[in-house]
């Protein structure tokens, strides 16, 4: 557990959108908010239009900050202590349907397909991209932030 005072949150903001809804809300540095825009309007929305021949209409997420050590190590403190981390579970679509990436990571189809492209083209928008195929702590989603270290899992 980190000490009291040891996470810092520079320019928080609580985002419930950004050009589409996040599920749910949830805090985080506004850098944070700014790349994620980027990347959805430059990466996951084109590709879930070329991939599913959908839009993207919603994000899952497990949240953004916490204030919390990195799960890996006690003497760490998690990018999501400073708001600089988003774990992405999922999408819902504009068709209802959703895209889960514990279920979907290893659909050979277009699911996969969709989900394997976002999280390869997220490393150009993050300096840490975590998937599935990462470790067992990120089965069930993508860990996406903008710290100093620098880590492309899918790659």
């Amino acid at each position: 557990m980190p000490a009291e005072g040891a996470c810092v949150v520079n320019e928080p903001v609580r985002a419930r959108s950004l050009d589409i809804k996040l599920a749910p809300s949830t805090r985080m540095s506004c850098a944070l908010a700014d790349r994620l825009l980027d990347f959805n309007r430059d990466i996951v929305q084109p590709a879930a239009q070329r991939i599913l021949g959908l839009k993207v209409v919603s994000i899952r997420h497990f949240g953004a900050y916490a204030c919390r050590d990195e799960k890996s190590s006690r003497h760490q403190l998690s990018q999501h202590a400073y708001a600089k981390a988003f774990d992405l579970a999922g999408f819902v679509m504009s068709d209802g349907s959703h895209i889960d990436v514990a279920k979907d990571w290893h659909d050979d189809e277009d699911r996969g397909a969709f989900l394997h492209e976002v999280a390869k083209r997220a490393c150009g928008y993050f300096s840490v991209v975590l998937t599935p195929d990462s470790n067992k702590l990120h089965h069930d989603h993508f860990h996406l932030d903008i710290g100093p270290d620098r880590l492309c899992g899918p790659a």
